[in-house]
């Protein structure tokens, strides 16, 4: 075996051994406390419990009963979210890059063998730096996508969780385990890639159907007034009465928020509309 060859195959090693080094894992050992919390969460939800929540008649115990299975049942969910991200970060950070910059340097040592191997040696190893290089970038550019899937899976999470925990406070005859359970269910879902994705999506397609009703498509002389900024403030109130009336206001003109905002043009056409949005009832 030629020295080369063999450099070429330890360097291909190099991100396989570094990908097993305990520094990498960025967790602590927690498998005890893990497994420990586990059976207690998996516990507050037993098949036995559940009877036990059928044949309690007294208001108070119930709702408690109830509580103790839903927040079991949401410990469990979080055990499993925990390893779950846990795995998906370190997947995302370790095995795309190595296994990529390990097959392309494993390529090369074949290119480096044999009676042409001197000449072919700057070519190959050229190959493989650059080769190196988008692996890294294609490995940079998941790790933000994992990045961003995870901060919207632990939003949707936080929304439906907050949700949950505020109706504990109401009797079983309003909040039953059955609403309860289909609501566990839904923060289970909520932590999945698939509904990470979705709501990014529709978030996107949100921002961009905002940004094309503010987008500017003509020159004009910037000229906002006070009822600029007053209509501006009955835009984002969120009101549902002032957005419609802004929106006719608009198609009647036929523009957009922003030129119709700050276009000169359409002073009076502000003064008419903001006259309009002060006299809407709340």
């Amino acid at each position: 075996m030629s020295r080369i060859f063999k450099i070429v195959v330890a360097l291909a090693l190099l991100p396989a051994l570094a990908g097993c080094t305990p520094s990498v894992a960025g967790t602590p050992n927690l498998t005890e406390y893990q497994a420990v919390s586990d059976r207690y969460f998996a516990s507050a939800f037993s098949t036995q419990r559940l009877a036990t929540y059928e044949t309690v008649t007294d208001p108070g115990r119930r709702q408690s009963l109830r509580n103790s299975i839903v927040l079991g049942a949401i410990g469990t969910i979080d055990l499993r979210y925990a390893k779950f991200v846990n795995r998906l970060t370190q997947e995302s950070q370790i095995v795309p890059f190595g296994a990529t910059v390990t097959s392309i340097s494993l390529s090369t040592a074949g290119a480096l063998t044999g009676s042409e191997a001197a000449k072919t040696t700057l070519a190959a190893v050229d190959t493989a730096i650059k080769g190196g290089v988008a692996a890294y970038d294609k490995s940079i550019l998941a790790d933000r996508t994992i990045q961003a899937l995870q901060k919207q899976m632990q939003a949707n999470r936080n929304r439906v969780r907050s949700a949950i925990i505020a109706k504990l406070s109401e009797s079983t005859l309003s909040y039953p385990l059955e609403l309860a359970m289909i609501d566990v269910n839904e923060y289970a879902a909520a932590g999945t890639i698939t509904a990470g994705m979705a709501t990014i999506d529709e978030q996107a397609a949100q921002n961009l159907a905002v940004s094309e009703d503010e987008k500017v498509t003509e020159i004009f002389k910037y000229a906002a007034d006070e009822a600029s900024v007053e209509i501006r403030a009955f835009y984002d109130s969120g009101s549902p009465a002032a957005r419609l009336a802004i929106e006719e206001a608009l198609k009647r003109e036929g523009t957009n928020l922003v030129s119709f905002l700050n276009n000169g043009r359409y002073a009076q056409s502000r003064r008419t509309l903001l006259t309009k949005l002060r006299s809407l009832p709340g």
